[in-house]
C-alpha cells in the first residue's frame, strides 16, 4: 500500500468521522482528528482508530460490515457489494471501508 493510498483513505475516513473520534471507554482518550495531518492518522494500523469507523459506517449508512477471517464485506440495500481480503483482518476492514466510502 502506498502512502498516497493511505492518505486518500485517511481523508475519506476523516470526512466521515468529523473532528474527533469519540472512544466510549474510561481509560482511553478520544482521538482529536482536527489537529492531525492525514499522514499522522493511524486508521490502517490501529484497532482503536478503525473500530469506531466501522460502527459509524454501520449506523450512518445502515449497512452491515461483515468480518470473516482476513476478509471484510459491506453489502448495501441496493445489492452493491464491497469486499476485500488482505494479509491481516485490520487491513481487510480498512480497504473495504475506504472502497465503500470512495463510492459514496
Amino acid at each position: 500500500m502506498t502512502s498516497e493510498e493511505i492518505n486518500k483513505g485517511s481523508r475519506l475516513i476523516k470526512e466521515l468521522m468529523g473532528s474527533t473520534i469519540k472512544i466510549d471507554q474510561d481509560d482511553v482518550k478520544d482521538i482529536p482528528l482536527a489537529f492531525l495531518t492525514v499522514e499522522d492518522m493511524k486508521f490502517h494500523l490501529s484497532w482503536k482508530w478503525l473500530m469506531p469507523v466501522v460502527i459509524k459506517v454501520e449506523e450512518e449508512f445502515n449497512v452491515p460490515v461483515t468480518i470473516e477471517g482476513k476478509a471484510c464485506t459491506i453489502e448495501t440495500e441496493s445489492g452493491e457489494t464491497f469486499h476485500q481480503e488482505a494479509d491481516t483482518k485490520l487491513l481487510a476492514i480498512w480497504h473495504t471501508i475506504v472502497e465503500f466510502l470512495d463510492a459514496q
